[in-house]
């Protein structure tokens, strides 16, 4: 009998462990995995927190007028009457008057041709401007055009000659803007 005690004793803990504890050491293992995701969430959070906080701080040591020359890279807006007053004041420099100015945003389904996701964070809009000028007004309006913060894409330039050297010019370009 000395000799069956032990033997008893483990297979009732056998038993015990089969019907009782491996169902609730499984249960133990699943809710260990879940805190340890919700340990690593935490941590993921708070080095994002971190990184914001971080941006936010760099941000702010960013000048104003960096901020405004971006903000005329890519305006969060279309604003046509800030644009013709670009314009003016490119075409001024070269003595040139701006007769014609025209702003049209195309509609989004128009640029499903060219680009099947339109997921893109700006929008396009085009401005057709007409003036008159020599050639070398013409090609120095070009340069600062080019040279100028805001983005415009020239699609197309059509001019008409005349015996007295001085044309008529009608751009036609894209410029962006954030939606």
């Amino acid at each position: 009998m000395k000799n069956l005690t032990p033997i008893i004793l483990i297979i009732l803990s056998i038993g015990i462990y089969y019907t009782f504890t491996s169902n609730v050491w499984g249960e133990v293992k699943s809710l260990q995995t879940v805190a340890s995701d919700y340990s690593n969430l935490l941590d993921n959070a708070s080095q994002i927190v971190e990184k914001r906080d971080n941006l936010l701080l760099s941000y702010r040591d960013v000048p104003q007028a960096e901020l405004d020359a971006m903000a005329t890279v890519l305006p969060d807006n279309i604003d046509a009457v800030r644009s013709a007053l670009d314009l003016d004041g490119i075409a001024g420099r070269h003595g040139i008057s701006i007769s014609s100015l025209r702003a049209e945003v195309a509609p989004a389904d128009a640029r499903l041709i060219h680009k099947q996701n339109d997921s893109s964070p700006y929008d396009v809009a085009t401005i057709s401007f007409t003036f008159i000028s020599n050639y070398s007004d013409f090609v120095g309006f070009l340069d600062d055009l080019e040279h100028s913060l805001r983005i415009m894409d020239v699609k197309s330039i059509n001019f008409q000659t005349s015996e007295s050297g001085i044309y008529e010019h009608r751009i036609t370009a894209d410029t962006y803007w954030l939606k």
